[in-house]
């Protein structure tokens, strides 16, 4: 997830933002949206420009005026009507600024706390022009009793109080919650559109398109991994699962050598190469990204419909780790990494090495 949260529209969210203006110039706008697509597209910034566009009293066809007291207030995040809900971890990541560290360990879940506050917020009086908005990001950060306390607010909405979801995985939101909200989707822009925006952007890397790889189109993403020198983890997960599915590593090994990365991108990194190494089986295609090609050799579409199956049940194994990485600080990374290096080996149908080899 980027911290990059833009005050204006970005190029490719125009047409959305067109959608929900003419909405609410017709007084037809919805009290509960859901704001859904991939991480690094900019999904939180265009819910904060249109909760914005809601507050401020002189906003035209351009979008909100930037200059009134509302539109100070709101990028201030100071305006009374307001409400922006973030888990800890990623209310430090996006305002490092705001003093809001703590000795524990900061939380990816959004507690039921801050749901109730949210609920309290929304049946309050408004203190300026009768409009209140509430973003709450990531949506699917709530547990279930979360959610169902959100419900209460779809249900019976108080008058001209907006409730804005933005999720980068809907599917994990309560099939209620989902229900009464009206979608809007968002998808990356295309490669050409991706890589302009990212050329006028400071801290654009020399290999921008790389990092677009890498960010699987996602703009915003590709910044913040460029930013974070992401490549250089990116190549050595990749050295030490080729190192484990040749047999030269063992899953330990290869654990320790990325632990640095942390769970949650190396299971992201493998998920991008999972879903190449899919695409490369099913088309004949050459994988492009830089660090795969020689994992393509291992896993080539000549293997047939079982080489398939592997990488697909290998897929699943991820994206449950993902989740469980994802709803608990307290996930034993070595472990996952170890057990999902072996399973490469399983996929490639290398014998993985003796946990004594090397040492």
């Amino acid at each position: 997830m980027s911290n990059h949260t833009p005050s204006t529209l970005l190029p490719w969210q125009h047409s959305q933002f067109k959608r929900l203006q003419m909405l609410a110039s017709n007084d037809r706008l919805a009290h509960g949206w859901l704001f859904s697509g991939k991480p690094g597209i900019g999904k939180l910034g265009f819910a904060r420009h249109f909760a914005r566009f809601l507050l401020c009293r002189h906003s035209d066809a351009n979008g909100p005026c930037g200059r009134c007291q509302d539109c100070q207030l709101h990028a201030a995040r100071s305006h009374p009507d307001s409400l922006l809900v973030l888990p800890e971890a990623l209310q430090q990541q996006l305002f490092p600024d705001d003093n809001t560290k703590t000795k524990e360990k900061p939380s990816r879940q959004l507690k039921i706390e801050q749901i109730r506050d949210a609920i309290e917020f929304a049946q309050s009086t408004a203190q300026r022009g009768g409009t209140k908005v509430i973003v709450i990001n990531p949506a699917e950060a709530m547990n279930i009793n979360s959610a169902n306390a959100l419900l209460k607010i779809l249900e019976e909405p108080p008058a001209r109080t907006f409730l804005l979801l933005v999720s980068e995985q809907p599917g994990l939101l309560l099939a209620t919650l989902r229900s009464r909200c009206q979608q809007l989707g968002f998808t990356a822009p295309p490669t050409n559109e991706a890589l302009q925006w990212l050329q006028t952007q400071p801290g654009c890397p020399t290999d921008a398109e790389f990092y677009l790889q890498l960010a699987e189109g996602a703009p915003l993403h590709a910044l913040k991994l460029a930013a974070d020198k992401a490549g250089v983890g990116f190549r050595q997960l990749w050295q030490s699962i080729l190192g484990v599915c040749s047999g030269d590593m063992t899953p330990v090994q290869a654990a320790k050598a990325c632990e640095g990365l942390g769970i949650l991108n190396a299971v992201n990194y493998q998920l991008i190469g999972v879903a190449g190494l899919l695409v490369s089986n099913q088309t004949g295609t050459t994988l492009t990204l830089d660090g795969l090609q020689p994992l393509q050799a291992l896993c080539p579409p000549s293997a047939g419909i079982g080489m398939i199956r592997r990488l697909h049940g290998l897929h699943r194994s991820l994206v449950q780790a993902r989740i469980t990485a994802l709803a608990t600080n307290n996930a034993n990374a070595l472990l996952m990494l170890e057990s999902l290096f072996a399973d490469w080996a399983t996929v490639t149908a290398v014998k993985p090495a003796r946990r004594s080899q090397g040492l």
